[in-house]
């Protein structure tokens, strides 16, 4: 068994996220978007070299005060543990999440990553997405998700960002 480290965005990053004021370049935002607490930073890695994003992305997120360390999970073949919590089995899945954790996390991902990728194009998606109510609405927005992402980004970042709001929704 191995322990691995994982992060969280600090206020400055959820700021960033929301503001652009550091201009960080379009893949390092997106990994400072998939950075989430759930990750691990081998997971997060293995997803930025399928999509070009320098392999450095950890530490220039560190150094810009941007995330921070939470603690550390133990990994297995099968699960990441959260931090924090504690397991009877080794490799028990992460806890689930309520329907409305589910739903402000899937819809707060998908509204980031979109106008990450498209900027001011984003507006007729946000809109959608605005009306979505239920997890189930936020379901039936993952085909026009993925490809304004494609469009916008290209295939591998599409098909990650795609995967990361397919586990958030479950």
């Amino acid at each position: 068994m191995d322990t691995v480290q994982i992060y969280v965005k600090t206020p400055l990053g959820v700021e960033e996220i929301q503001n652009r004021k550091l201009h960080l370049a379009p893949r390092l935002r997106t990994m400072l978007i998939m950075v989430d607490g759930r990750k691990s930073v081998a997971a997060l890695k293995e997803d930025a070299a399928k999509f070009g994003c320098p392999d450095d992305f950890i530490e220039t997120l560190l150094a810009a005060e941007l995330i921070v360390k939470t603690g550390e999970a133990q990994v297995t073949a099968a699960s990441v543990a959260v931090p924090g919590v504690q397991s009877a089995a080794p490799a028990e899945a992460p806890p689930a999440l309520d329907e409305y954790a589910k739903f402000r996390l899937a819809k707060d991902f998908m509204n980031n990553a979109v106008v990450n990728s498209l900027g001011i194009r984003a507006f007729f998606f946000t809109l959608k997405l605005e009306r979505a109510g239920t997890v189930d609405d936020l379901r039936g927005l993952v085909k026009p998700f993925q490809d304004a992402i494609t469009k916008a980004s290209g295939v591998a970042e599409a098909k990650i960002l795609t995967d990361q709001l397919l586990e958030y929704l479950g």
